[in-house]
């Protein structure tokens, strides 16, 4: 069975000093498919406290019930007698004073099975394990905001890469690693086997991987050329790295089911996972069109490690992990995103106008142009309201709300380097932002962003902004 998460909570006892929290992660026998989970603090709680596990998940726009696969949820008292936890309604249970160690197991095959969107998956097929640091880990209610230290541990022969702390060589052996917090350690991937593989594609300006898993034909020489080249591309139009380290996840799958949906891929803090469908690797057949297709896909969910990961209005941070949240700015997040991928993708062609032209007619206009007429009668901020939980469910919303957004990105930049005569442009205001956010240590308000953006520019925006905030004529 999978063992795992040895946590230990600071509580709010004034008696006591704070510790970070302790994870533990063992996977004990190859074959197995469940997990094992357990959860230990000093001291004992002081009061009553919920475990909670997450049925939202940072830029998901929907809803997966985690809960659902947890099994034998069990508190313990610092005297080792234990008795199951109640369950509470939502993906709560209830853990009385004195609970000092909860045990529980999370059921991935049947996750597998039930959550039919490969990039909302854990895994253990043959020889593999890929695991989502918010699909394994529970924690206990005021304590999202600890330091997390994390010890994982696989089969003696099993190579094992967690993305919080990469090694390279791929080897078996524990790995230890910390996390700022539980937001950090949930948006973490787990990777351990002896059919995955890892390649280190770079170390500057920061050390970045690949790892890969393929149950189908894969040509790793060229998607390491073409991650690597979508890396660089975007830190380098972003200017700055706000990571130690950067690690791509891709998975070629055999499809479970008719019913699953491989092809959609999502980011993280430092990492980014692309979960395709095992016929689409890029192989020797592939052709140049198939090279820009991967280069691109890249770039996008890499941008996303900057916006809005790091530059994000409410809704982003802190995230609700029991609900999905409504969020008034997903045109930002998506649409701001993939324009930088587009401009940093662009830098290195050799026609860059052409290329964000091509871009935004395929990407955004022709998107805007086939959505249907009840969808364009909303607001910005309606459609991403709409949107925040049924993105790629009902993927019209998703793709009309980030090709409007790409849309007011490239007017925005448009109209800053033509007062500035091009001295500035978007990307200017796109790097301060992010600046900006670390400073702060919070989201901006729709209201305040074109006042931030022309602080960073010298240029008014707050006309164009409001223009594609509208419903469209």
């Amino acid at each position: 069975m999978f063992a795992a998460a040895l946590v230990a909570l600071a509580v709010t006892d004034a008696r006591a000093q704070p510790s970070d929290i302790r994870y533990a992660v063992t996977y004990a026998r190859a074959g197995e498919s469940a997990v094992s989970v357990e959860l230990a603090w000093t001291p004992p709680l002081a009061e009553s406290r919920a475990l909670v596990m997450p049925r939202a998940i940072p830029m998901g726009y929907g809803e997966q019930r985690y809960d659902a696969f947890m099994r034998d949820v069990t508190a313990h008292d610092a005297a080792g007698t234990g008795r199951a936890a109640t369950r509470e309604e939502g993906p709560r249970w209830r853990l009385t004073a004195g609970t000092t160690r909860v045990t529980y197991r999370v059921d991935l095959a049947a996750l597998e099975r039930a959550v039919r969107a490969a990039s909302d998956q854990s895994r253990v097929r043959d020889g593999y394990l890929g695991a989502l640091g918010y699909s394994l880990f529970a924690f206990v209610e005021g304590a999202e905001t600890r330091p997390a230290r994390l010890r994982v541990a696989a089969p003696a022969d099993w190579p094992v890469f967690v993305t919080l702390a990469p090694r390279f060589p791929f080897a078996p052996g524990p790995i230890e690693a910390s996390a700022a917090d539980y937001y950090a350690l949930a948006d973490a991937q787990i990777i351990m086997g002896p059919k995955a593989e890892v390649r280190r594609l770079t170390t500057s300006p920061v050390p970045v991987y690949l790892v890969n898993y393929a149950e189908g034909p894969v040509d790793l020489d060229r998607v390491s050329r073409l991650a690597r080249t979508a890396f660089e591309r975007v830190a380098t139009w972003f200017g700055s790295t706000p990571f130690p380290h950067y690690t791509l996840h891709q998975e070629l799958l055999a499809p479970i089911s008719p019913e699953h949906e491989y092809g959609m891929s999502m980011e993280h803090l430092g990492s980014s996972t692309y979960y395709l469908a095992a016929s689409a690797g890029i192989t020797a057949a592939s052709t140049a069109a198939d090279d820009a297709r991967v280069l691109y896909n890249f770039a996008h969910h890499i941008a996303h490690a900057w916006v809005p990961k790091r530059a994000y209005g409410p809704g982003y941070f802190p995230f609700q992990w029991e609900l999905a949240p409504v969020l008034d700015s997903i045109w930002f997040a998506e649409g701001f995103g993939q324009y930088a991928a587009i401009q940093a993708v662009a830098a290195g062609t050799l026609d860059p106008a052409a290329f964000r032209a091509e871009m935004l007619d395929r990407r955004f206009r022709a998107n805007v142009a086939s959505a249907p007429d009840f969808l364009k009668r909303l607001s910005l901020v309606e459609l991403s309201r709409v949107a925040s939980t049924r993105y790629a469910e009902d993927f019209r919303t998703g793709r009309l709300v980030f090709s409007r957004g790409g849309l007011m990105a490239a007017a925005i930049d448009d109209r800053i380097q033509r007062e500035s005569g091009g001295a500035k442009s978007l990307r200017d205001a796109l790097r301060w932002l992010v600046d900006w956010t670390a400073r702060e240590h919070r989201a901006f308000t729709i209201e305040e962003l074109p006042g931030l953006l022309q602080t960073a520019t010298g240029v008014d925006v707050s006309a164009v902004v409001a223009e594609w905030l509208r419903p469209l004529p």
